[in-house]
């Protein structure tokens, strides 16, 4: 049998090794060329294309969320994007991964993203990586794939090519602690670029010794023909199902330490009383984290604390919604409540409570991470700060570095923020959401990606300015 590290990488499509007796690799030769047998190809429709690769195909998932309204962004500036995920697989209902070549592509994000992840280009430049960074050894494998560099026996050309890779890479990756360790800082900046979608984030990655120049805050965009954003107009519209009176508060999200979600069950029984007009609503994915209560048992203890609620009570006042569900019913969760709750010791962004402030609702959060950026002027009406109390280390469970912190805040500070929180007297889609218009961030994206094309391709960049609306 041949040595399979000896075997030629030219092999025809019936399995031939081109391979000399005695084990030694050869070329093919002119006749055996002319004899094998290929799939068709097909032409490509540019000849450079922006890449963008994230895991995209899950509609329900919030880093799925956010790569298809990304690539939809940049694609609206008229230039190629191509884009592809790292596993094309689409994860179920019950968390389990299924390729894309055996359940399809789900028809709503089809139906979003049109023919992005069909372009076909012969140079995709540059390259755009959007995923959470697990570990440093993740970070080099994001910058520099396997099989990105061609093999080659001198080892200053593989680190040539190895910088030329993944200084042609825009890194986008997302936060939610206090630092990055210096092995993380160091492969982070070899990208060409980091982006992160908040302010914290940026200013995080540079104390931990990412360089400055390589950051870019590219914030979480929407689409204004989104059918979150139709949702205020339709509670104006029926202001008389609405004018209740009642403080509905409602969080979505997976249930983790990191959302707080035990905490806002506790907190929400501490600032109110049976006798106040107030319901909270918790839909949440998963119900079982090592070493944090789970629904069932935050309830229980929350009880226990609240002598002046009894089970039947709490039952009727605070509902559990467990699973994930159609879009619709994230849309009406939005529509029948009118205060939604961040009780998140961090986070990169918080996608369910920018929806909220879409949908003209009021907001109570912790201000730390990318609610920060979209929370809405202080003193607003429609916003309840909950008083941070320093940051506390983030629990073993998360298998992050030793020492990240994220930031704490105490169960009477989240229920004196529920407190002081009103229903808004006029459901609006706010002001100062509109700067994140898809088109609007669209426009950073592309101002960030020219310069980089032109260093990396300048042909490429030529290309795009060509095709560039306007």
């Amino acid at each position: 049998m041949t040595d399979a590290s000896k075997v030629h990488p030219l092999q025809g499509f019936r399995g031939e090794e081109f391979v000399r007796a005695d084990g030694t690799p050869r070329d093919p030769t002119q006749a055996e060329l002319n004899d094998a047998r290929f799939a068709p190809g097909t032409a490509s429709e540019h000849p450079y294309a922006v890449l963008y690769q994230g895991e995209f195909e899950t509609p329900w998932d919030g880093t799925a969320a956010a790569v298809r309204l990304h690539a939809r962004a940049l694609a609206l500036m008229g230039i190629p994007v191509r884009l592809t995920s790292f596993s094309h697989c689409v994860t179920n209902e019950h968390g389990y991964a299924d390729p894309v070549h055996e359940v399809g592509l789900p028809a709503a994000v089809e139906n979003e993203v049109g023919s992005l992840y069909l372009t076909r280009a012969t140079t995709q430049v540059p390259v755009i990586r959007h995923a959470v960074v697990r570990s440093a050894e993740h970070a080099v494998s994001l910058l520099v794939p396997r099989g990105a560099v061609a093999p080659t026996e001198e080892v200053a050309d593989i680190i040539a090519m190895r910088r030329l890779v993944a200084s042609s890479t825009i890194l986008y990756s997302v936060w939610e602690r206090d630092h990055v360790d210096d092995s993380m800082a160091r492969e982070l900046n070899r990208a060409g670029q980091l982006w992160v979608p908040c302010m914290q984030n940026a200013a995080m990655l540079a104390k931990s010794g990412v360089l400055p120049e390589r950051l870019s805050v590219v914030p979480h965009p929407y689409d204004p023909e989104d059918d979150i954003c139709k949702v205020a107009a339709l509670k104006r519209a029926h202001r008389d199902q609405h004018d209740h009176g009642w403080r509905l508060f409602y969080s979505i999200g997976r249930w983790e330490p990191r959302k707080g979600y035990a905490e806002l069950i506790h907190a929400f029984l501490q600032a109110f009383t049976p006798e106040d007009r107030v319901m909270l609503t918790i839909k949440h994915t998963g119900n079982a984290w090592k070493g944090y209560p789970t629904p069932e048992e935050a309830m229980r203890a929350a009880a226990y604390r609240a002598g002046h609620w009894t089970a039947e009570q709490i039952a009727q006042r605070v509902v559990l919604l467990s699973g994930r569900g159609p879009r619709t019913g994230i849309l009406e969760l939005h529509y029948r409540n009118n205060i939604y709750v961040s009780s998140s010791h961090g986070e990169a962004w918080c996608l369910p409570a920018f929806e909220a402030r879409l949908a003209g609702n009021a907001l109570v959060a912790v201000p730390y991470g990318g609610v920060v950026d979209f929370m809405g002027p202080d003193g607003s009406e429609h916003l309840s700060v909950v008083e941070p109390s320093g940051m506390e280390l983030v629990p073993d469970s998360y298998q992050w570095p030793v020492g990240t912190k994220w930031c704490r805040f105490d169960v009477s500070g989240l229920a004196a923020a529920l407190q002081r929180a009103r229903c808004p007297k006029e459901f609006v889609l706010p002001e100062d959401m509109k700067r994140f218009e898809l088109r609007r961030v669209g426009e950073q994206m592309l101002d960030l990606i020219m310069p980089l094309a032109q260093k990396v391709k300048p042909e490429a960049a030529r290309y795009y300015k060509e095709r560039m609306n306007g």
